[in-house]
């Protein structure tokens, strides 16, 4: 039974993945780029969810189907929000290095 339950989930997330996956960032692989690609992959599985999924899964299957598009739509939506933390605090962190810079003399500039 094991080897069953094992085998539909991995057959479901084949499933998602072919709607919502990626093989390779995109190009250029600028964090904007990214973060757009991200997006349109997340709007990509919600629109196939509400239009393909849904209506089509009988009653038994559909809890576990609309747990694994969801899922990874959400896996979608905090990938990018680590980037967007680790972004923030990198900027952050720049802005504060170079308010500490001193000028030729070891004056501090602001």
């Amino acid at each position: 039974m094991r080897d069953n339950n094992l085998s539909s989930y991995k057959d479901s997330i084949r499933r998602v993945l072919a709607v919502v996956g990626r093989e390779a960032a995109p190009v250029p692989a600028t964090i904007e780029n990214i973060s757009r690609d991200r997006l349109l992959r997340a709007q990509a599985g919600l629109c196939h969810l509400l239009t393909e999924v849904i209506p089509n899964t009988s009653p038994e299957l559909l809890r576990e189907e609309v747990y694994r598009w969801v899922e990874e739509i959400h896996n979608l939506t905090r990938f990018e929000e680590c980037d967007a933390q680790r972004e923030s605090r990198t900027h952050k962190v720049s802005v504060d290095a170079g308010r500490n810079f001193k000028d030729k003399e070891g004056q501090a500039k602001q």
